[in-house]
């Protein structure tokens, strides 16, 4: 009985350490990963942004400064309602996913350094034309820029 607790608690460990990890991921460029059945790369420097294969994502994230020079260095996370679907630390100015049709919200929160956030909400088919959203860190304030038809999340309660 004492063995058989004793391998049940070291599963259970390695079942809840591999759930954790599976919901956050450290993005190795220009790899696609999937993160909780959403198949997601962080690209978006030198010769790979170029790369044919990404055509194929229909949500592109783009973090930016306000001057328009790319950003990098930021943990991204992509909710639908209350659930978290992805998240992944990028140090790609690109995120690129393969979301299920639905509404998301897409937050950005910079890493080292001031930690600011920024998010915004869109709408995904799952297919066709990609759909650009840029996240646009100001220099004092983040803003978002948006497509048509897209609108920023309303900030967190407290904020």
């Amino acid at each position: 009985m004492r063995f058989f607790l004793m391998a049940a608690t070291a599963s259970l460990f390695t079942l809840t350490t591999a759930m954790l990890i599976a919901q956050e991921a450290q993005a190795v460029q220009d790899t696609p990963v999937t993160i909780n059945g959403v198949e997601t790369v962080c690209t978006g420097v030198g010769s790979a942004k170029d790369d044919p294969r990404w055509a194929a994502y229909p949500v592109k994230i783009v973090l930016a400064t306000s001057g328009g020079a790319n950003l990098a260095n930021a943990h991204i996370t992509l909710t639908k309602g209350r659930n978290e679907v992805a998240g992944l630390d990028c140090d790609a100015p690109w995120i690129l996913f393969k979301a299920p049709p639905g509404s998301y919200t897409a937050t950005a929160t910079l890493i080292g350094g001031s930690g600011r956030s920024s998010s915004v909400n869109f709408g995904t088919t799952g297919s066709g034309r990609q759909k650009e959203i840029t996240i646009t860190f100001a220099s004092s304030n983040p803003a978002v820029s948006l497509p048509a038809g897209s609108a920023p999340a309303p900030a967190p309660a407290g904020q």
